[in-house]
């Protein structure tokens, strides 16, 4: 039994001993120390530092490394893909750098970088292959306003419009819990929701992708004509989980059509005399204002213009407002008189407008204005004081006689 004991001990030291003989004493493992920046950026470069440690107990000699490239990483041309560290002493490292080309078209996410590394170059066996992984994403996870439109493209007071966002995902990858918000909360903002809501969600948007979001709005009756801007809030998150907030503006029109008219207010013509002003009444029956208002009237062959000017400059003309401007004209006709105008403004949005019409002029004689009748009148009574008169004389000098 003992000498079983004593043959078992033996065989069990040569066994140790043949063990520690066949270990390495150098042992060499590559880690990622870091990179730079983080994440990577598709189409960009990346700074990636190895660190190769001997955790040995013998210094490791012939020692190299070696960057093996495979999408979406490279090196440039001409770059050598291998280091030579040579000796590399027990419990100590070396931190390699390899300035690495990322790919344009890169997926965001997580990618294999490769190296390999070995104590003997010559010996294939003995190269080891380690991957590291490294985060790709683009630098910012883009969620933009790529188009609007507004239906009508000018929207008229008390009327309802259309504001549609076209929102585009210029990331490389998903994008999640997209929320998209008007606000129509601000004082001076002239517009209201029309069965719609202002704030509109989107569960997911592909790299790529473009989703358009519509928001039915109603314009204020007494809104002023001019350009809003309407604040659109974006929110959305990446594929990593990272919360995004974008803040836009949009301007949306509200405008209407001008409505000018043109009317005789009063005048002197008459077709005894021939010559007088006629006083013209220019009428905002629309619901803007317009400005820079400027009127002209051209001559024909039915009447010559006596004033000194044949425009006037009216400015401004508000909405349920009206303005009047006075001409000299000259009849040469007896028939109706027909008055060129030229009418230019401008909106409250600056938008230019030239009006021509034409305004009837119809011209009456006195009795049809029942202005004869008061001359008769005064005919007759000139006459009356007249013959009184001459009686009076004809009394006075005959009594002069008798005396």
């Amino acid at each position: 039994m003992k000498k079983g004991l004593i043959i078992f001990g033996i065989l069990l030291m040569l066994v140790l001993a043949i063990t520690v003989q066949a270990s390495p004493n150098a042992y060499l493992s590559a880690t990622l120390k870091n990179y730079e920046p983080q994440p990577a950026e598709p189409g960009k470069y990346v700074k990636v530092f190895v660190k190769l440690e001997n955790s040995g107990t013998e210094s490791a000699e012939n020692v190299m490394i070696e960057f093996m490239p495979n999408y979406p990483f490279s090196l440039d041309p001409g770059k050598n893909t291998e280091k030579q560290i040579g000796i590399l002493g027990s419990k100590s490292f070396q931190v390699v750098e390899y300035n690495v080309k990322v790919n344009a078209n890169a997926i965001e996410g997580t990618h294999k970088f490769k190296v390999r590394y070995s104590m003997d170059s010559e010996n294939v066996g003995n190269w080891i292959e380690k991957e590291l992984d490294i985060s790709i994403q683009t630098g910012d996870a883009v969620l933009t306003i790529e188009d609007v439109k507004t239906e009508p493209s000018e929207i008229a007071q008390g009327e309802t419009g259309k504001i549609s966002l076209k929102i585009s995902n210029l990331a490389d990858s998903l994008l999640s819990d997209v929320r998209v918000k008007i606000d129509l909360t601000s004082e001076i903002m002239p517009f209201a929701p029309m069965n719609s809501p202002v704030e509109k969600d989107l569960y997911q948007m592909k790299a790529g992708e473009s989703k358009t979001f519509e928001f039915n709005i109603i314009a204020y009756p007494n809104a002023a004509a001019g350009v809003y801007k309407i604040p659109v809030e974006i929110k959305y998150k990446d594929n990593i989980g990272t919360a995004y907030t974008k803040e836009e503006l949009v301007g949306v029109i509200i405008n209407s059509q001008p409505d000018i008219q043109i009317v005789v207010d009063s005048t002197t013509l008459l077709e005894e005399t021939r010559t007088g002003t006629i006083i013209l009444k220019i009428i905002n029956k629309g619901l803007s204002d317009v400005k820079l208002m400027n009127l002209q009237v051209a001559e024909t062959d039915d009447f010559e213009l006596l004033s000194s000017t044949t425009q006037e400059y009216i400015g401004n003309l508000d909405s349920d407002d009206f303005e009047t401007v006075e001409f000299k004209l000259k009849l040469t006709t007896e028939n109706e008189v027909s008055v060129p105008i030229n009418l230019e403004y401008r909106d409250n949005n600056n938008k230019l407008y030239s009006q021509d019409m034409n305004v009837q002029l119809r011209i009456h004689s006195a009795s049809e204005l029942g202005q004869e009748k008061s001359s008769n009148i005064w005919i007759i009574a000139v006459i009356v004081v007249l013959i009184i008169g001459y009686v009076i004389y004809r009394r006075r000098k005959n009594k002069k006689r008798k005396h």
